[in-house]
């Protein structure tokens, strides 16, 4: 029991500067692409700031990465407003960023995918990865990142199966 318990509280501290990290970029990605509160999409984008690499390993396997996930998001956000009749976004991108303080409020969508994703890493008894973040938004079945991974072509049952794979190892 002693020799567990060490290894416990290492990989507790590991998580907690893990999620300090994502949480942090998490936010940063938000405001990057001017939205209010911080979505699967952006926790998604985020996943890839951690220093395990899985998430960019993911969307290598698959043939796309970071960049190519962001301009499918921010294709998504503009064909939203288009649709809402909104042409020019100038405005609402200078509306949407204000300086952020306080907590960080995610959205529901992306506050369940960071306890499925944490949940399945403390079952596999091994800190969270970028990978279990990348499963867990792919597992999301409507919203930003749903339609973004579709724009990419990729189908959200491959890439849950290329983050599970990346997260065993």
């Amino acid at each position: 029991m002693t020799e567990r318990r060490p290894m416990m509280l290492t990989r507790g501290w590991r998580d907690m500067r893990s999620m300090k990290r994502l949480f942090a970029e998490t936010e940063a990605e938000a405001d990057r692409l001017g939205d209010r509160e911080p979505g699967a999409e952006h926790l998604l984008l985020a996943s890839f700031s951690l220093p395990d690499g899985t998430a960019r390993r993911v969307f290598e396997r698959l043939g796309s990465d970071r960049d190519a996930l962001r301009e499918a998001i921010t294709r998504v956000h503009r064909d939203a407003l288009a649709a809402a009749g909104i042409g020019d976004t100038t405005a609402v991108d200078t509306a949407l960023r204000r300086p952020r303080s306080g907590p960080l409020h995610l959205s529901a969508p992306a506050r369940e995918a960071f306890r499925e994703a944490t949940a399945v890493a403390k079952a596999g008894r091994r800190p969270f990865t970028g990978a279990d973040i990348v499963r867990a938004v792919a597992g999301v079945e409507h919203g930003t990142a749903a339609r973004a991974l579709e724009i990419l072509g990729l189908e959200r049952s491959d890439v849950i199966d290329a983050a599970r794979a990346e997260a065993r190892g």
